[in-house]
């Protein structure tokens, strides 16, 4: 009899060891799920300021782009609509 009753009390100590285990494998998925969803929230607040218009338009100079004249547009049949013209390097048409 005393040999059952130990065996229980062992099978129950190593039951609860390996619960102890997984709730601490938990906690620590549950603290590393937090800290990358607040790494996500901050990229995206990041790629959300350098997509601004005013962010982008100062990229664009800063690489040389100017800013676009009065579009002209190809018709299927190879007319243009519009008048198109160069553009100088300092700004508009």
């Amino acid at each position: 009899m005393a040999l059952l009753l130990s065996g229980g009390l062992i099978a129950l100590l190593m039951l609860n060891t390996a619960l102890n285990q997984g709730s601490f494998e938990l906690t620590q998925l549950q603290q590393r799920t937090t800290r990358l969803t607040d790494q996500q929230q901050g990229l995206q607040q990041q790629i959300a300021g350098w997509s601004s218009p005013d962010d982008l338009a100062a990229r664009a100079r800063q690489l040389g782009m100017v800013p676009g004249g009065a579009p002209a547009f190809l018709k299927d049949d190879g007319t243009v609509l519009g008048s198109p013209q160069p553009l100088s390097p300092g700004g508009n048409g």
